[in-house]
């Protein structure tokens, strides 16, 4: 397990939390989110998992409503990083220097929850290798979206 995965682990374990994938699978690795959804779907893990596509916002009320203490949001972002690296992205460093599709949209969501609801929600990027359209998900960053979702299945309780 990676120093990363090690760290989204700790952050959720023992916690009531859900995923909230974010991305546009007919752009190559932007479909990072929604392919994270797809894998986690097969795993059948104890939290709740939405594909929100490219409208995290329309689930601002949504950790509320299922009870949860955490959410963590997936997006593929682009950090100077290798392809398939993920990482836990600080708000701030969102809108200053991490690129997302999505970045005013889950800028405004995680702030609106930070406001409105008394728990712990954050965003882990996904480095992309191509946003191309038609492009279809890279090795890298599949292997990426595997190893992220061993680590969350660890998160919910699996051994």
């Amino acid at each position: 397990m990676t120093d990363e995965a090690g760290k989204i682990v700790e952050r959720l374990r023992g916690r009531r939390f859900g995923v909230v994938c974010v991305g546009n699978d007919f752009r190559g690795d932007d479909g990072a989110g929604p392919a994270l959804a797809a894998v986690l779907a097969g795993r059948k893990i104890a939290a709740p998992v939405v594909d929100a596509t490219e409208v995290p916002e329309n689930y601002g009320g949504w950790p509320a409503k299922e009870g949860l203490e955490s959410v963590l949001f997936v997006d593929a972002v682009e950090m100077g990083a290798e392809p398939g690296v993920f990482q836990i992205i600080p708000l701030g460093k969102l809108m200053v220097s991490a690129s997302s599709t999505h970045r005013l949209s889950l800028h405004f969501t995680i702030r609106f929850l930070e406001n409105d609801w008394d728990g712990d929600a954050f965003l882990v990027g996904v480095q992309p290798k191509s946003i191309e359209l038609d492009a279809g998900l890279s090795d890298e960053v599949r292997a990426g979206v595997e190893a992220l979702a061993d680590a969350i299945e660890r998160a919910a309780g699996a051994p």
